[in-house]
């Protein structure tokens, strides 16, 4: 199955703007790494049979929403469902895993998505820290993330305080620690 194009893959998610509010499901960030949501019919309770993510959208995805459907065959994933709420509360080995692998596979060319449910606030956390991981200081990673997703991005207060204070020293840990 051959890759849709960056304007296919753009059109492709705007067709299916997730959680009503009228955005893009899926928004690059930078060239070959995304951000975004679950579509509805791609969550588990949803009756479509088929998984929505397939080869021709993505090679690695990473699924931070319990609810989503697994992606297709020959397409990577890692699943790190965690909540939305007032703490930053993930184990660090688990950010080490998820965000060296996103950024490892970006830097290789293939072409990544961090999502969500609504992709602004769990997928906002992790690509910030794939930015960080990247170069970018934490404020540059979340003025980045809002203007290529949405102003609702990180509107999570406790996640962007995270960010602003703890970030760069767990990516520290993350490159002086052994795998546990």
């Amino acid at each position: 199955m051959s890759k849709l194009s960056t304007s296919q893959l753009m059109n492709f998610a705007a067709t299916d703007p997730g959680y009503g509010h009228n955005e893009e499901l899926w928004s690059e960030i930078l060239p070959g790494l995304w951000m975004g949501g679950t579509a509805d019919r791609d969550e588990l309770a949803a009756g479509h049979p088929r998984p929505h993510i397939n080869p021709a959208h993505f090679d690695t995805v990473v699924t931070l929403y319990g609810h989503a459907k697994p992606v297709d065959w020959y397409v990577k994933e890692l699943r790190l469902a965690f909540y939305d709420h007032h703490e930053v509360d993930l184990d660090h080995h688990d950010l080490r895993q998820v965000v060296n692998s996103a950024h490892r596979d970006w830097q290789q060319g293939k072409r990544v998505l961090v999502r969500c449910q609504a992709g602004w606030n769990r997928s906002g956390l992790i690509m910030a820290l794939i930015l960080i991981k990247d170069g970018l200081k934490p404020q540059e990673a979340i003025d980045l993330i809002r203007n290529k997703r949405s102003d609702r991005a990180l509107c999570n207060s406790s996640f962007v305080s995270w960010l602003l204070t703890d970030a760069e020293q767990v990516l520290e840990e993350m490159t002086i620690l052994p795998a546990a």
